[in-house]
């Protein structure tokens, strides 16, 4: 693989299947980890829809899951490689037990959860991102005494780089994959360790400086349609003057802004799994209509925003490739 070629990456949908059949490809894509079961006896089987990337020795995955259960016993546990998933829930929810203990995870929680953890738990209709960590990049970490779920402002600031990291990989040239996983495993360190945290409140220590930390709200909030410098410079308790300041360079806060919309508008477009209509995109990101999001992404990117999407698909059907066996051999490397 060159350095310009996009990441290694394997999609899986059982969108428009059987019922039997989508239910066969979902068990047999998750068999390896889980045991995939209906909640209730009825005609509805479990399904849902992945697409993984390995990013360096890291692998980085999007799931969309019906209503269904998840167990992971102790066959399967002694026989899997040994990481930890760190994974946001970006819709649905888990409830259930891991390692024993009670665990549940709603709309926007981050959890850390280790290969080598007992799991059996019910999953509504779930939309997540997760990143698969080889647990020696954490090594000398208290990761069983640190427990599951996070505190609000590490859970804050974790979700917003899941987020970025996802929506960056369709367009990720290979070359950059080694760079991401060490800055990834660099930041879970230092919120994971409380030593080298103590600035975790406004995130300026984990997150290189005042602009850095600008960049992680404004990615965070791009889909509120009253984001303005006030609001901003409140999350980042700094004053307005200081916030125009840090973004001169940048041509202004707003002008930012609409940079970064129009960037998740172009990765949303090259995501496998997006399904939203370009006027729903419009809406979701603040334009006010189709063809005003149009016109700023041709004029920025230099092509209308169907014909990127288009592109996209046809460099993923290419390039892509991969199969369930590429996933586990990802994630036995690791």
């Amino acid at each position: 693989m060159s350095a310009d070629e996009g990441l290694p990456y394997y999609v899986l949908t059982t969108s428009g299947l059987p019922p039997d059949e989508a239910f066969e490809r979902w068990r047999t894509l998750l068999a390896p980890m889980y045991e995939v079961r209906p909640t209730v006896p009825g005609p509805a089987l479990p399904f849902g829809a992945n697409v993984a990337y390995q990013v360096g020795d890291l692998v980085t995955h999007r799931t969309q899951l019906s209503t269904q259960r998840l167990r992971r016993d102790r066959k399967r546990v002694e026989a899997g490689p040994d990481h930890y998933l760190v994974q946001l829930y970006r819709a649905g929810r888990f409830d259930g037990s891991v390692a024993g203990k009670p665990l549940t995870a709603p709309r926007g929680t981050v959890t850390l959860i280790g290969r080598r953890h007992l799991l059996d738990g019910r999953l509504d209709r779930a939309d997540t991102i997760g990143i698969v960590v080889p647990t020696p990049r954490l090594h000398g970490l208290p990761l069983e005494a640190h427990g599951m779920r996070f505190d609000a402002d590490r859970n804050r600031l974790l979700a917003a780089r899941l987020l970025d990291i996802y929506r960056r990989l369709p367009t990720l040239r290979a070359d950059g994959a080694a760079a991401l996983a060490d800055d990834f495993a660099a930041f879970l360190r230092r919120l994971l360790d409380g030593s080298q945290a103590g600035d975790v409140l406004e995130g300026r220590e984990l997150d290189g400086g005042l602009m850095a930390l600008a960049r992680m709200i404004v990615r965070a909030n791009l889909t509120r349609a009253d984001l303005s410098p006030e609001i901003i410079a409140g999350a980042m308790r700094v004053s307005r003057a200081t916030l125009y300041r840090l973004f001169e360079p940048e041509g202004g806060v707003m002008h930012f802004v609409q940079g970064e919309r129009l960037g998740a508008v172009r990765d949303a477009l090259a995501d496998p799994l997006e399904t939203r209509t370009l006027g729903r995109l419009a809406e979701t990101f603040g334009f006010g209509s189709p063809s005003q999001l149009s016109r700023s992404f041709r004029n920025r990117y230099g092509v209308p925003p169907q014909a990127w999407r288009g592109e996209r698909r046809v460099v993923q059907q290419v390039s892509g490739g991969g199969t369930e066996q590429h996933v586990w051999k990802w994630l036995r490397e690791t």
